[in-house]
């Protein structure tokens, strides 16, 4: 049978005609309210401790397999950091080296054109010397 509201006050009534309001009053407040099967034990109050702390534990070991998974990821981009670092050298290296050769196939170019351009002034010099030459002879 349970302890119900009611039947905890008519105890309290029948304790107070018998024994006194103040011993009946000390006495209800050392009953637990709703009975003794609602009282935690020590021996159950520690293991529900161990099944928490078992809990946390293995929450814990899966945090810490999250965390070495982590690490493994962070390796890995550590490498194909390293590698985008090797082929940026790399291709620096290229776009120095095809700067170099930009400039020197300028410089050639520049030079071709400035033999021809000179070429073709002495020529022009030397056909309007030669009309000059036509024109007085004929002239």
């Amino acid at each position: 049978m349970s302890v119900t509201e009611t039947r905890r006050i008519e105890l309290l009534e029948a304790a107070r005609q018998t024994m006194g309001r103040d011993v009946a009053i000390t006495l209800m407040e050392m009953l637990p309210p709703s009975g003794w099967g609602d009282v935690a034990t020590r021996q159950r109050v520690d293991a529900l401790e161990r099944d928490i702390n078992a809990r946390f534990n293995a929450v814990d070991a899966r945090f810490n397999a999250v965390d070495m998974r982590f690490d493994a990821v962070d390796a890995r981009f550590d490498a194909v950091d390293a590698r985008f670092d090797e082929v940026d050298m790399r291709f620096d290296s290229f776009a120095i080296e095809m700067r170099s050769e930009l400039r020197a196939g300028f410089a050639e170019i520049q030079a071709n054109t400035m033999r021809r351009a000179v070429g073709t002034i002495v020529a022009m010099f030397g056909v309007g010397a030669a009309v000059a030459g036509v024109i007085l002879q004929f002239g």
